[in-house]
């Protein structure tokens, strides 16, 4: 047990983090036209939709990756906020009650053979505590 303890704090030492700051990040799945809450913040993350999805669909050589924007509404323990999140060109996070909520994945790619229904989205949020 003390050797894993070491290994964890070691671990945290390399990834430049204390244990409390690793146990205040969380990752929130949120399908579009839903809301979730995320457990160690409070945070309400409710996906409102997908604004544009220019990326690069799968079949397709392009030129450059694309880019989707969503808008999301977050609402918190203090303030509430509409925010419009990048997956390439920024945006793709911002900060509210001490909590930066950034987007890390939206899902499905486009595909070249069919269009992508709005209710298929999912949009993977990480959200990360800046104050103790």
């Amino acid at each position: 047990m003390k050797i894993f303890a070491l290994a964890l704090t070691l671990l945290f030492i390399f990834l430049g983090m204390t244990a409390s700051e690793a146990q205040a990040q969380e990752t929130l799945i949120v399908k579009a036209g839903q809301q979730r809450t995320a457990a160690k913040s409070k945070l309400r993350i409710k996906f409102i939709s997908v604004i544009e999805d220019s990326r690069c669909p799968i079949g397709v050589d392009c030129i450059w990756a694309g880019n989707a924007k969503i808008k999301v509404q977050i609402i918190g323990e203090r303030s509430t906020k509409m925010f419009e999140f990048n997956t390439t060109l920024g945006p793709n996070g911002d900060i509210l009650d001490g909590w930066a909520i950034t987007l890390e994945e939206l899902t499905p790619v486009p595909n070249a053979k069919r269009k992508t229904n709005p209710k298929n989205y999912t949009a993977t949020f990480k959200v990360a505590r800046l104050t103790r």
